[in-house]
Parts: C-alpha cells; sequence; structure tokens
C-alpha cells in the first residue's frame, strides 16, 4: 500500500506542471493577452521609428531598406496583424466560468496562442536592426537612351525644339507627342531625354514604356525602380509614390500610351505651376491625349522628300547612289511616304543590292502594296496594324479599309467618302441622310484619332490616306476572305486585270484609269462594289458582263464615255447604287424594273432623254441626282409621287415642263405638288423654267421641312456669286406669286437678277430671317434696296453680305429708320455701276455698321462721298479692315476727316478717283495702293503726317488711261 502511495505521489509530481501548465492557459487568458498586447507595441513604436525617423523624412525619395531591416518590417507587420487577430476573437467570447464547456475550449485555445505569439515577438524585439537600416544611393539622374536621331533632319529637329521650348514653358504641363506607328515619337523623346543629361533642369527623369496592354501595378514598379523605391507587401504604393514625388520636380514620359488613366489614382502627383513638373506622353491616338487633359498637342510628321532620301541612302548605302541605281531607289524612296520605321526597313533591305531588276521588283512591290520585301510585313504592316486593332468596332474598321479603294495620294472629299459609306451600309441605326452624315464625320474623327486617316489639302473639306496606311489596308484585306479588295486605281492601265483575278474579290477599284475594254463575262460571285469612275476611254459595256454579279450592290461608272448599259444590268437585283455622273455620251437605260433595291441614282450631266423605264417601281429609293440633264425635258407623271422614301432629289439646271394648275395633267407632265407629296425629302435642288409654276402654291407652303435646297428660276443663269446652301435665285422675272415669296422667306442666299417690276427687294423679302447673302445685278426701276417699313420684326437681321451690280436707278441703299439689331452682322458690302448713287450711307444707316470689314465701291459715276454729313459718330466702322474704291471719278471725300482715328483699317486701294484729295486719318492702316499722280496730288494736314503714310504707300501697277 505504501509503495503504491509513492508511485501515485510520483505520477502527481509528473503531470502536473504540464498540466498546471494547460490550466494557466485558461486561467490567465487575459493576462496573457495584456502582456502580448505590451509587447506588440512595443514592436509597433520600433517599426515606426525607423520607417519614420530614418525613411519617411526628406530624404525617403534617395533611401532604400537594407535587405535585413526590410525583413524585420516585414515580420513585425505580420505579427501585429497575428495580435489584431487574437484580441478580436477574445473580445467575442464569454467570460471566465461562464458558459458551455466548448468557451473553455476556445479560451484555452486563444490562451496558448497568445503565449506562442508573445515568445515570437521577444524573439523579434532581440533581433531589432541596429546601426544604419537604410543605403543612400546616388541622387537618382537621367539615365541615358539610345537612340538614332539622324543628324540634318530638319523636320524632326523642328519637332523636337517644339518639344524642348515646351519643357521651358510653365503653361505646358502634360505634352502630348502624337502620330502613326513608326513615324519617330519615341525616337524624338528619347532624344529629349538624352538632351536633359546632365543638366538640372529636374531632380529625375522617369521612361516609362506602356505599351497597348496598360497596367498600373506595372506603371507603379517602374517608377518606383527608377526612384529605388522598395515596395513591401501590403503597403498603399499609390501612397508611397504620392509621398515620395510630391517633393520632387520630376519629368515623367510616358511612351506608347494606348489609353488614359488617372495619375492621381496611381500616385503620380498632378504637375503644376508651383512644382514645375512635367509630363509628356507619346501615342497614336489623340483621343489619348484629350483624355489625359494634355495642355499641348504635337503632332510628328512625316519626312520631306529630301530627308527620306538622306535617312535612306544612310540604311541602304552607297548602292543607292549609283548612277544606274539611284533614280529607282529615288522612287522607292519615295514609296516610303516619309516614314522613318518604313525608310529604314527598305533601306536596309536594299542595303549592297546592285542589281537593278532588284531595285525594280521593291518598286513593283511597294507599289503594289505587297509585303514582299524583307521585314516589311513584322517590322512595318503588324507594327502599322496595331492602330487599325485599336478601332473602337468592325464598323470603323470597314470604314477606314474603303478609304483604301480610292487612289494613292487621293484628296477623297468628305461628303463623297460618306455617300459611299451609307451606300455600303457601313452607317445604320440612322433615320435620314443628315444623321447618317453627321454620324459618319463622328467616325471619320475617330479614325483620324487614330492617325488612320489626316485631313486634305482643303482641311476639313477632304481626308486622305498616308501612302504606307493605305498599303496596309490593301494588305489587310488580301488576307481577309470577306473583304478582299482588288485596288488598281490611276496607275495608267489601259487594259483591266485578268479574269481570274477578279473572281474571289468583294470590292474590286479601277478607277482614274485608261481602260477601253472590260471582261466579256466575268465570275464575280462575291462581289459587293465595283469602282470604275474616270475611266474616260471606256466606250462599252459587254453584253453579259453583270450576268455573274449576283451580290453586286455598288456599281460607278461615272466620267465614262458609255453610250448605254446592257440588259444584263437588270440580273443586278440586289443593286443599291447605281452612279453614272458626267456619263456625257449616255443617252438610254435598259428597263429598271428587277432594280427594285435601288436607294441612290445619279444621272446626272448625261444624255438621257427620257427615264429608263420602271423607273416608278423604285419605292425603296433614297437619293435622285437628275441635275444638268440637257436633253430631259418631261418626267411622267405619278413617277415622283411613288417614290415615297425620297430625302435627297436634285434637279439643278434641268428643264422640265412642269404641268401647272391651268394645266392639269392632260399633257402627262409632273407637277411640282408631286414633289410636295414626297414627305421625307429634305434635300431639294430645282430649276424651274418660269415662276408661273408657283400660282399653285401648295409645293411653297411645304417649303420649311426642308433642310438644304436650292431653288432657280429662269433660263441662262451665268451671274452667280452666292455660296453655301439654302438659296433661291430669281432670273428676269416680273411677277411674284404667293407661293415664291414663302420660298424666299426660308432662304439664307438670295439673288435677283434683271426682275422687273421689283422696285425694292424688301417688297417680297421683308419677312426673311434666316437671309444671310443678297446679291441683285441688272436692274432697272430700282430705287432703294431696303423700305424698313416693309420690312417685318426680326427679318434682316442676319444679312452678312451684300452686292450690288448695275441698278441704274438707285438712289439709295436704305430708306427709313433702321431698326435696332438689323445690319449688326453685315460684314461685306460691294456696290458697282450705281450710275445715280451719290451717297453709299447715310450717317443714321452708318452708325448701325459696327460688323463692317470690307467695303468695294467701283465705277457709280455720281458718288460724291462714301457716308453723308459733317457731323458724324465717333468710331464708325470699327471693325473695317478693307477699303476699295475704282472710277469714283466725282469722289470728293470719304467721310469727315476728324471720325477715323480709332478705326482698325488695314488696307486701302484707290483707283481712278482724281477728286479725292485727302484721307482721314487712319492710324492702324497698313498698306494704301493708288495711282502715282493721284497719291503725288494728296494734300496733308503736316509733313509729318505725309512721312508717315509714305511708309505704307505702294503705287499701283495698271497702266495710266490718256
Amino acid at each position: 500500500m505504501e509503495y503504491l502511495k509513492d508511485h501515485v505521489v510520483e505520477i502527481i509530481q509528473w503531470l502536473w506542471p504540464p498540466l498546471a501548465k494547460q490550466l494557466d492557459y485558461v486561467i490567465n487568458a487575459e493576462a496573457h493577452l495584456e502582456a502580448l498586447t505590451r509587447a506588440a507595441e512595443e514592436i509597433k513604436c520600433k517599426r515606426k521609428g525607423i520607417q519614420g525617423n530614418d525613411i519617411d523624412g526628406p530624404l525617403k525619395k534617395r533611401r532604400k531598406l537594407t535587405h535585413q531591416a526590410a525583413l524585420w518590417i516585414d515580420d513585425s507587420i505580420k505579427i501585429e496583424k497575428e495580435v489584431d487577430s487574437i484580441k478580436s476573437e477574445f473580445e467575442q467570447r464569454p467570460k471566465f466560468f461562464n458558459g458551455l464547456w466548448s468557451n473553455y475550449f476556445s479560451r484555452y485555445r486563444l490562451g496558448k496562442r497568445a503565449v506562442r505569439i508573445l515568445d515570437e515577438v521577444k524573439d523579434l524585439n532581440e533581433k531589432t536592426p541596429l546601426g544604419e537600416v537604410a543605403l543612400s544611393p546616388p541622387r537618382p539622374t537621367v539615365t541615358e537612351k539610345q537612340e538614332s536621331l539622324p543628324p540634318g533632319q530638319s523636320t524632326s529637329e523642328h519637332t523636337l525644339e517644339e518639344i524642348w521650348q515646351c519643357l521651358q514653358d510653365e503653361e505646358s504641363r502634360i505634352i502630348c507627342v502624337y502620330g502613326m506607328g513608326g513615324i519617330g515619337k519615341t525616337t524624338l523623346m528619347k532624344a529629349i531625354n538624352n538632351r536633359l543629361v546632365g543638366t538640372q533642369d529636374f531632380d529625375t527623369v522617369l521612361w516609362v514604356t506602356v505599351s497597348k496592354e496598360l497596367k498600373i501595378e506595372r506603371i507603379q514598379k517602374e517608377i518606383g525602380n527608377e526612384l529605388n523605391l522598395f515596395f513591401i507587401d501590403g503597403e498603399q504604393k499609390r501612397d508611397k509614390l504620392f509621398t515620395t514625388l510630391k517633393d520632387m520636380k520630376y519629368m515623367l514620359i510616358l511612351d506608347d500610351l494606348w489609353r488614359d488613366f488617372d495619375l492621381e489614382e496611381a500616385g503620380i502627383p498632378l504637375p503644376n505651376v508651383q512644382n514645375r513638373c512635367k509630363i509628356a506622353i507619346t501615342t497614336r491616338f489623340i483621343q489619348v491625349s484629350n483624355a489625359m487633359e494634355a495642355d499641348k498637342h504635337i503632332r510628328v510628321k512625316t519626312l520631306t522628300s529630301e530627308e527620306s532620301w538622306n535617312l535612306f541612302c544612310d540604311k541602304a548605302g552607297d548602292v543607292a547612289r549609283l548612277p544606274g541605281i539611284q533614280p529607282l531607289a529615288e522612287e522607292v524612296a519615295n514609296e516610303c511616304g516619309g516614314l522613318p520605321l518604313a525608310i529604314i526597313t527598305v533601306g536596309r533591305a536594299m542595303r549592297r543590292k546592285d542589281k537593278k531588276e532588284l531595285w525594280l521588283d521593291a518598286l513593283r512591290a511597294l507599289r503594289g502594296s505587297a509585303p514582299e520585301i524583307p521585314g516589311m510585313e513584322p517590322n512595318v504592316f503588324l507594327s502599322l496594324k496595331l492602330s487599325y486593332d485599336h478601332l473602337e468596332d468592325d464598323k470603323h474598321k470597314r470604314c477606314f479599309l474603303y478609304c483604301a479603294l480610292f487612289p494613292e495620294d487621293y484628296n477623297i472629299g468628305i461628303p463623297k467618302l460618306l455617300k459611299f459609306w451609307t451606300m455600303e451600309g457601313y452607317i445604320d441605326n440612322v433615320e435620314s441622310f443628315e444623321d447618317a452624315s453627321n454620324k459618319g464625320h463622328a467616325v471619320i474623327e475617330r479614325i483620324k484619332e487614330a492617325c488612320l486617316l489626316e485631313e486634305g489639302v482643303s482641311g476639313d473639306t477632304h481626308v486622305k490616306m498616308h501612302d504606307l496606311i493605305r498599303d496596309l489596308a490593301i494588305w489587310i484585306t488580301s488576307t481577309s476572305q470577306e473583304l478582299k479588295f482588288l485596288v488598281r486605281a490611276r496607275m495608267e492601265l489601259k487594259v483591266p486585270p485578268k479574269e481570274e483575278m477578279w473572281e474571289e474579290m468583294g470590292r474590286i477599284s479601277l478607277m482614274s484609269n485608261e481602260i477601253e475594254e472590260l471582261p466579256m463575262q466575268p465570275n464575280c460571285h462575291k462581289l459587293v462594289s465595283l469602282l470604275l469612275r474616270k475611266n474616260a476611254q471606256l466606250k462599252m459595256i459587254p453584253n453579259n458582263f453583270f450576268d455573274f454579279m449576283p451580290k453586286l450592290q455598288i456599281l460607278d461608272l461615272s466620267y465614262t464615255a458609255i453610250e448605254s448599259l446592257p440588259m444584263s444590268l437588270s440580273l443586278l437585283v440586289n443593286l443599291r447604287a447605281l452612279i453614272l455622273k458626267r456619263c456625257r455620251s449616255l443617252v438610254e437605260l435598259p428597263p429598271f424594273k428587277q432594280l427594285k433595291e435601288l436607294e441612290f441614282v445619279d444621272l446626272s450631266w448625261s444624255a438621257i432623254s427620257n427615264l429608263p423605264e420602271g423607273f416608278e417601281n423604285l419605292g425603296k429609293l433614297k437619293q435622285l441626282d437628275l441635275s444638268n440633264l440637257d436633253c430631259l425635258i418631261s418626267i411622267p407623271h405619278n413617277v415622283l409621287s411613288r417614290l415615297s422614301r425620297l430625302e435627297e432629289l436634285r434637279l439643278l439646271k434641268t428643264y422640265i415642263n412642269w404641268s401647272t394648275a391651268a394645266e392639269p395633267q392632260v399633257i402627262g407632265d409632273a407637277s411640282l405638288e408631286e414633289v410636295a407629296s414626297l414627305t421625307r425629302l429634305s434635300t431639294f435642288d430645282i430649276t424651274i423654267p418660269n415662276i408661273d409654276c408657283l400660282e399653285h402654291d401648295v409645293f411653297c407652303q411645304r417649303w420649311s421641312r426642308f433642310r438644304n435646297f436650292a431653288f432657280h428660276v429662269g433660263y441662262d443663269w451665268v451671274f452667280d456669286r452666292l455660296s453655301g446652301d439654302n438659296s433661291v435665285r430669281i432670273h428676269e422675272c416680273h411677277h411674284f406669286p404667293p407661293g415664291s415669296k414663302v420660298m424666299i422667306k426660308h432662304a439664307e442666299g438670295l439673288s435677283f437678277v434683271g426682275c422687273g417690276g421689283l422696285t425694292r427687294v424688301s417688297q417680297v423679302a421683308g419677312d426673311s430671317k434666316n437671309l444671310r447673302q443678297l446679291q441683285v445685278y441688272r436692274f432697272n426701276g430700282m430705287d432703294c434696296v431696303i423700305d424698313w417699313t416693309e420690312v417685318g420684326e426680326g427679318a434682316l437681321q442676319q444679312l452678312e453680305w451684300l452686292y450690288l451690280d448695275r441698278l441704274l436707278d438707285l438712289e439709295m441703299l436704305f430708306r427709313g429708320k433702321v431698326p435696332q439689331g438689323s445690319l449688326q452682322n453685315l460684314r461685306s458690302i460691294e456696290v458697282s455701276y450705281c450710275e445715280k448713287l451719290r451717297c453709299l450711307f447715310s450717317s443714321s444707316v452708318a452708325e448701325h455698321l459696327d460688323g463692317l470689314r470690307e467695303l468695294t465701291v467701283g465705277s457709280c459715276d455720281e458718288m460724291v462721298e462714301i457716308v453723308e454729313g459733317d457731323t458724324l459718330p465717333d468710331n464708325l466702322f470699327p471693325q473695317l479692315r478693307r477699303l476699295r474704291f475704282e472710277r469714283l471719278y466725282k469722289l470728293t471725300r470719304i467721310m469727315s476727316s476728324t471720325v477715323l482715328a480709332a478705326m482698325n483699317l488695314q488696307e486701302m486701294e484707290l483707283f481712278r478717283c482724281p477728286l479725292l484729295k485727302k484721307l482721314p486719318l487712319f492710324t492702324s492702316i497698313q498698306k494704301i495702293k493708288g495711282e502715282r499722280d493721284w497719291w503725288a496730288a494728296l494734300e496733308w494736314e503736316n509733313e509729318n503726317t505725309k512721312s508717315l503714310f509714305q511708309q505704307k504707300y505702294h503705287q499701283w501697277n495698271f497702266p495710266q488711261q490718256t
């Protein structure tokens, strides 16, 4: 028994310490947690001390943690998270001796965990880094980039200087350098980067190549690497970058940016006048620049011919200048279109090739848009194609590709391009042609913003494709089954491509050639568009030419010499557009009754005398151009009225015998009431032989719905200086039916020629609120142009341009008191051959002409002065810039000599004004042009005035009359 007792005691002594330890986890859990919290706080203070005192101060941006310190801080952050987790769980448990057995187990687990972590904290505390915890690397400098900006390239140097000046300009904080792929944007920015080497312009220059896949974390990491920043796991990169950069004068170059991002969200402080930082962006897309709110946009242009040649020779070597090679090499270089990437690629491919045949083959490949030259496909086409791939959707891509159907270096008229896009169905989900045009302009802008189209020679009215971009488009279509193009535009072809080349094509463009004959019966089952315009030698279309073109939708034969179209045209049941403009020999057309899908028909300037049979069946027709048809004098009754979807109808200078109310449809001619029944018609151009057609004014009462119109009355219209749309021109009419006044009321441009019986324009235009241009020519019996008592409220206030010529009885321009607001927009006045006009303006009229910029008066035999009266208001004509007086033999003065001292007149021309002896004091005059004898006879107030004006004088070079 005693033995057993001893063993029990031994067992208890052996078990108690571990058991007591386990009980301690439960009983003293709060004490263990409190000790852990105190130890963790000590660790936290040490971490803040290291980060705050040694890293986050003014030198933070130049220092980097040692590896030991970084690991210690990383471990401390993990332990702090563990402690916070234990505290959170403990606070959610019931107090000791309060709850179920499961609660005791939970306390046990947490207590044990707290003791374990406390041991780790003590261990970490003992390992606290001592001494230097951060390295001090050298101050960030500009890292020199390898660049190859060719010397002596004035285009590149000019752009380089433009970018450099932006860096000096305080207002240019974000600078965008944009242009097509391969044009040298990155090379220019590398040159800018290298120019900053060794300067003190910025604390640091940061370079980040972004490329197509934009990732903010990668941008942050690259900037951090250049700044020697060490990002700890879990740390906010944005905050650390921002804290580092906000005290620096930095320059950030974001190369090849494809889409915008929020700079501040990425941790990049915005440049401003105070921090004098700069951000430079290179991109292919101008919309990226706009979205990044760039202050300056700089487009990188292609190289000039001379610069291209020099660069090409640099890459191709001396072989390019060999006598037998140089002419071909120059043509090869020219085919690269001034694009440095292409010039370099082709030049390297032709290096040391001294055989003429190889250069001829390279020229053939370039002109045929074939990527056969080594390096062209991977280096040039695939690079440029990235911009194409970035376009919004397939319709934008198709619109872009369509531009390649026009000849190389061709200025494409935007209205023409939009019309083709609409005919192809690329501009859809619109209600009208106006909506289609607006949407089409938006598409053009998107393509231009991607640097895949550029402005043509006429600015906003034309676009053009860079040669290499056009080659890219043709190359893209050559690899597509659906979009295959055969393009041989303006290549001086006398015979078309071989018939087998037509078979798989979806679109064929042979425009602007010298083709005389076409294939007899080409097999074109996939053909959608066929463009044969401007083949002036083409006189005949083979009878069976259209037999195997079941999908053909667009047929353009304009500007050819064809005399007729074959009967096989009737097989084109899917044809949507038939363009026969300026086919001056075309006299007859086959029946149209099978062509029920036609939406666009242009027969203008042809020789047809009758509309084709079945024309009335074109129920889907939207655009019809029958203008300038000398031989068409009749349209059958009820043809136009059945074209119920017609939106545009053009009949300008086509003299149709319109039936009138006095002549009902017994003669079978169309009436203007038929046109009035076309409820969708919004664009309407027409010439009518005489104004009697408007006696019945139902047609004109519906005039307000036309958005664009041109209305000519009378024959032999030869004198016309109006510009723009919405014009009415009336020639030799002696009465004005009520319907005509409705038409005039809506006009923006109005012209009267030889209209006897009209004594004042205000008689018929007194209610015109939209009138901007007024031309009155060759009148007898008109004593004034506008009598203000005949003008309705708000009318004639938009008038900008007034032209008066050969009004033989005109005595004054305006009669009566000018209403407030009238004439304020009048910019230009031209008056000539008005023999009875003695004075141009009364003083009361002149004070309303604040907007007048140009004034021309000539051959008015009785003109004595321009503005009547000796007492006139100060500062008349404050915006007048140009005066021109010719053959005013009785003109003695312009106006009182003291009233023009504050004028802004820039230029004055006088010819045959012998009695004008004094000039007003035009203090801002830049140029006075006149005859030598007239100038010598001028009278001056003093020699100083004469000397001042002498510096501005230019002698008129016309020969003197005897």
